[in-house]
């Protein structure tokens, strides 16, 4: 009850400014607007969106961000917030150029009288704390860090940013790792703040999925749902997808993805595509993109998530909510969720042969791993989520 009493003391009736880089729907979005869900209909909250880099949105994103109850999505133009360290005259025209950003922001949500900011990566880290700093109703921001993201600790505004901003706030220990290599780190404000599940259960029958999808409806179905980023190892689970499905022929892969989320991933989405078509694994690959997540996952037998870095992964918790056995890489996050699994492995592509042949032969190990998985998702609930962020603002207000 007085977890309760304090969650609706810090957020009942609120003005909130989420901070995010694009309209694509990965996991930091997902988990902005998932919290926006939360605070609308438990809070009576109301929640806004500003858009650093594009007014743009995929149909997912701007489907989510209604349902999600989004009431006003602000973007102006390019973003430009930098400073360097040196004596010039471009170096002064920065600094102008950089206070006119801040400073039209302010002009433009001044009226909407924000309580708090909730930012969503780096550079919208950034922003949120000089928008928290000029907007008089602001009482809090933090610095959002979250897995994989541009550093640029010796650009002046992120450098005091970072150390004037009230709280750091991580979504695993690698988050806390990598912001202290960059930032140091004061530990009197830094929490570490574990994800929730956002998605929420949605029964498709596998069978009529698979016919969808073009996937043998008796395969042991195989897949990675993530962006087609350079951090996610596509290729080494092809490799080893390549010798695993030479000695079982009823093994499958799915990629699934969004491939236009930005001209990298176009380019990766193209090069598996043509790397599939040349090990000559056409018939035994799926490579999808803009799917229904849900009906992806109601496909699959094994979750894959095998990649470079993690900070709190949503793939691995979606993975978990549908009763799936996970092989994933030993980021101390995916370890935060799956515990002492014996399928947490390093990138190499013998131990992930390995670990496949050992779930394709064993359909009662892939049982048994899929009912405890499910089982453990249950703990990362959003009721937990707002616990603890309300006891963390509440600190700091």
């Amino acid at each position: 009850m007085e977890n309760s009493n304090l969650s609706d003391k810090v957020f009942e009736k609120k003005k909130i400014l989420l901070v995010m880089h694009y309209g694509s729907l990965g996991g930091a979005e997902r988990q902005g607007l998932g919290l926006s869900k939360i605070l609308t209909e438990n809070f009576g909250c109301e929640v806004s969106l500003l858009l650093t880099f594009s007014d743009e949105m995929q149909p997912d994103f701007e489907q989510f961000a209604k349902v999600c109850h989004i009431k006003h999505i602000f973007h102006t133009h390019s973003p430009y917030l930098v400073c360097w360290k040196e004596l010039s005259y471009r170096n002064i025209k920065r600094l102008v150029w950089s206070m006119k950003y801040i400073w039209g922001y302010r002009k433009m949500l001044k009226p909407y009288e924000f309580d708090y900011i909730f930012p969503f990566l780096n550079f919208p880290s950034k922003v949120a704390f000089y928008l928290y700093k000029v907007l008089p109703t602001v009482k809090f921001t933090f610095w959002h860090q979250l897995g994989l993201d541009v550093f640029k600790p010796d650009e002046l505004f992120e450098k005091f940013a970072s150390k004037a901003v009230p709280a750091v706030i991580v979504n695993s220990p690698t988050g806390l790792e990598l912001y202290k290599k960059h930032y140091g780190l004061d530990e009197e404000k830094s929490y570490i703040l574990p994800q929730y599940l956002t998605m929420e259960y949605l029964y498709f029958e596998k069978e009529k999925i698979r016919n969808k999808f073009k996937i043998p409806k008796n395969a042991i179905v195989f897949g990675m749902v993530a962006h087609y980023r350079e951090d996610k190892k596509h290729e080494l689970i092809l490799e080893a997808f390549k010798k695993v499905s030479a000695n079982f022929d009823e093994a499958f892969l799915v990629f699934t993805g969004n491939r236009e989320s930005s001209g990298y991933t176009r380019i990766k989405y193209d090069a598996l595509e043509k790397s599939i078509r040349e090990k000559g694994l056409g018939q035994k690959v799926r490579l999808l993109s803009q799917e229904s997540i849900e009906e992806v996952l109601s496909s699959l037998d094994v979750g894959l998530l095998i990649s470079e870095i993690e900070g709190m992964p949503n793939a691995v918790m979606e993975y978990m909510l549908y009763g799936l056995p996970v092989i994933a890489s030993d980021h101390p996050g995916c370890k935060y969720l799956l515990k002492e699994s014996p399928y947490l492995i390093s990138n190499d592509r013998e131990l992930l042969i390995c670990k496949m042949s050992e779930l394709l032969n064993r359909p009662s190990e892939r049982d048994q791993q899929g009912h405890r998985n499910r089982e453990h998702i249950k703990s990362f609930n959003a009721e937990a989520y707002i616990t603890d962020l309300s006891k963390i603002i509440q600190r700091h207000l």
